[in-house]
């Protein structure tokens, strides 16, 4: 436990230096938005074509994606009727609670850790997981909470999540890369030594934002909600997306670690900018806040159980 729990803290480390570069002054917060973009729309990206289409020997595995998908569908279900149930919450709170659950920062945290500790299976898991989250779970839990709070515009949310999905960097970025490992198409060692430069900065430089977004984040009451977010993010979605990995056949064992450990590490750093139109930004962000620091022990004692 103490192996894997110094094996991750450079990654927490990382986050720290990010929380008291900002917190301290030291950096101006308004340059936090040009990194945080940088990091979203040039790293991740040029790691999601690093991890799709430069291999070339290896695939995607359908059976992985079913699995961690109905995993995280799942959390999303039970997530929305514990917290309807338990804590008496609205429909469109309680989609957006559930969201917390279900979506795991797969880019900021997922990868850095799961990298470190897995190596290029990491890589491979992280560009399923990405996928699962980009193009499914958060269109789909945006969808049921605004379906929930205006049930007469449904026609309009499903388009507005439509465009969501085709105009999304990120999900554009993924059906790129397929395409050129599907066609073989070479794209050149000067392209593919580019691309591997500018994804080596997309773990530490996304640890440093989440760090840095976490000291701009406002910290609130509301603790029976936090606590139901941060147990299901930390706890539920983990257990679940292991039962359905263990479940569905045709999951390669060596992936079944790394998927499980995606699904461990907290909701990803945008959660409270999602959760804000729908008057739970205060919530979202101290649920954020308490997952990250509480996951310093979380995702080692899971680590450990897998290892």
């Amino acid at each position: 436990m103490l192996d894997i729990f110094l094996t991750t803290l450079p990654i927490y480390l990382m986050i720290l230096v990010g929380f008291a570069s900002v917190r301290s002054g030291y950096l101006d917060a308004a340059l936090i938005g040009a990194l945080s973009q940088f990091t979203l729309k040039i790293a991740l990206i040029a790691l999601i074509f690093s991890a799709i289409a430069l291999p070339r020997d290896s695939s995607l595995n359908t059976p992985f994606l079913a699995a961690y998908l109905a995993g995280s569908l799942a959390t999303l279900g039970v997530g929305f009727a514990l917290v309807r149930l338990a804590l008496r919450q609205p429909a469109p709170d309680g989609w957006v609670l559930a969201m917390g659950m279900a979506c795991s920062n797969s880019g900021f945290l997922g990868f850095p850790i799961a990298s470190l500790v897995f190596g290029q299976d990491g890589a491979v898991v992280f560009a399923m997981t990405m996928t699962v989250e980009n193009a499914v779970m958060l269109p789909l839990a945006v969808l049921l909470a605004g379906a929930a709070g205006q049930g007469g515009r449904l026609g309009a949310l499903l388009a507005q999540a439509g465009r969501r999905i085709v105009t999304n960097p990120l999900m554009i970025a993924v059906t790129l890369a397929l395409l050129v490992r599907v066609s073989g198409l070479p794209l050149g060692a000067p392209i593919s030594r580019t691309i591997t430069m500018l994804s080596a900065a997309a773990a530490p430089v996304a640890l440093f934002v989440i760090g840095a977004a976490m000291a701009q984040a406002r910290v609130g009451g509301h603790w029976r909600r936090v606590g139901a977010v941060s147990l299901g993010k930390l706890a539920l979605h983990p257990a679940l997306v292991a039962l359905a990995l263990f479940t569905v056949p045709g999951v390669p064992p060596a992936l079944i670690p790394v998927g499980i450990l995606f699904a461990a590490v907290p909701m990803l750093t945008i959660y409270p900018l999602l959760a804000a139109p729908f008057g739970l930004g205060a919530v979202a962000s101290t649920a954020l806040i308490v997952s990250t620091g509480l996951s310093v022990l979380t995702v080692s004692a899971v680590l450990a159980l897998m290892l």
